[in-house]
């Protein structure tokens, strides 16, 4: 039997009651980072194109430069090119708004001034140009897609939906911030759909290693198309891989199977 990687509707539905009631509770921004990260279903699915979710992974706290981290980063590919979607999240208590007022909260500007500095600093060609050829070359794969182009996205989760739901002037100003490579939604949206979205791998870049940190098997993809000595994981994930490989259907060769080939080679830390 395949590993389960999507909600039944049952779980969805626990799962969904469980977010919202912690949204309520007003924690720390970290918590609700920490929570998306043991449950990933919860990650937003913005910009996807039509190879989906590349590698089922997500990387927490990316490191652009030495100060920029994005809260989560994700690639998604066509046959022709990359999206590379940077999302910063804020907490639920979060505010757009200034009182009953349409005039935009400090908490809302400083977030659109984050997703503007990172605007910048992606926009300097060195920088693009380090990110590709650096810092995500290793998961821009298969090799024949490594030179296509990246399309930066960027995505703000942001406060509750409550703040502007009903009220259309809010709305639209919310929306006026918006670009066709940014969006911004509320922390409410990242609980619509979770049953259609697939659990995800959180990985983490180091200066030598993209360490998977997640335990269980999600899919065969980094085992697949990863060069092993480019990534490490932990036991747990090694010893969830090697029972669940027998699942994989991707071959290197006739009679062998990309997942036997690479497994054993791969660095557990």
């Amino acid at each position: 039997m395949s590993p389960s990687i999507y909600l039944t509707p049952t779980e969805a539905e626990d799962k969904r009651t469980e977010f919202l009631s912690l949204l309520d509770e007003n924690e720390k921004e970290q918590i609700y980072q920490e929570y998306l990260e043991g449950n990933t279903e919860f990650i937003p699915r913005e910009f996807i194109q039509n190879h989906g979710l590349h590698l089922s992974m997500v990387f927490r706290k990316y490191p652009l430069s030495s100060d920029y981290k994005p809260d989560f980063l994700y690639l998604a590919k066509s046959s022709d090119n990359w999206n590379v979607v940077l999302i910063e999240i804020e907490k639920p208590s979060s505010k757009y708004f200034v009182g009953n007022t349409t005039e935009f909260h400090r908490d809302f500007l400083s977030a659109i001034q984050q997703m503007n500095d990172w605007r910048a600093w992606i926009d300097t060609p060195a920088n693009l140009e380090s990110l590709k050829q650096n810092s995500l070359s290793s998961v821009l794969v298969p090799s024949q897609m490594h030179g296509n182009p990246l399309n930066v996205k960027y995505l703000l989760v942001h406060g509750r939906r409550a703040e502007y739901e009903g009220n259309e002037l809010r709305k639209s100003k919310i929306r006026s911030m918006e670009r066709e490579d940014f969006k911004i939604i509320s922390y409410d949206n990242l609980a619509v759909n979770i049953n259609d979205h697939k659990k995800l791998y959180v990985a983490k870049k180091t200066n030598n290693y993209i360490d998977i940190l997640s335990d269980s098997f999600v899919d065969d993809g980094i085992f697949t198309w990863m060069t092993p000595t480019t990534y490490r994981i932990n036991q747990s994930l090694h010893d969830d891989t090697d029972k669940n490989k027998h699942h994989s259907n991707s071959y290197i060769s006739v009679n062998v199977k990309a997942i036997d080939h690479n497994l054993p080679k791969v660095t557990i830390y």
